[in-house]
């Protein structure tokens, strides 16, 4: 699969990520690039608040995109919002430190703290 940044996306900000363990409710298998999962702030209840299609594209150190395949069940991702309406929504609650979760469905997989705001910046200056 092509990184989404190729496909015309841009990252609206970047996370720092621990994938949970199976004894916490986590995945049994590992997380690999481009699993689409869901993202949920913290705080939210996935049944009265929902979940938002902000997808992650794993990166290493460096800030280059992981090769497709397994990805280190701890490092950093760059999040894109799919759906360009909800932008505003994420507008309003992204911030440096702002504490959230990668879901499968309603099932947290991994927890994740936002360390920049990226494409979410750029757009509140224009």
């Amino acid at each position: 699969m092509e990184p989404y940044s190729r496909a015309g996306g841009n990252p609206a900000f970047e996370v720092r990520y621990r994938f949970l363990a199976l004894s916490e409710g986590g995945r049994a298998m590992p997380p690999r690039q481009h699993v689409r999962w869901d993202f949920m702030y913290e705080g939210d209840d996935p049944q009265r608040d929902g979940i938002s299609m902000v997808w992650p594209e794993f990166i290493d150190a460096c800030g280059l995109v992981h090769p497709e395949g397994e990805v280190p069940a701890e490092g950093q991702a760059l999040m894109f919002i799919v759906n360009p309406e909800r932008k505003t929504f994420h507008k309003q609650r992204i911030a440096v430190g702002t504490r959230g979760f990668f879901m499968e469905g309603a099932r947290k997989v991994a927890e994740c703290e936002v360390t920049a705001i990226l494409g979410l910046a750029r757009e509140n200056e224009a």
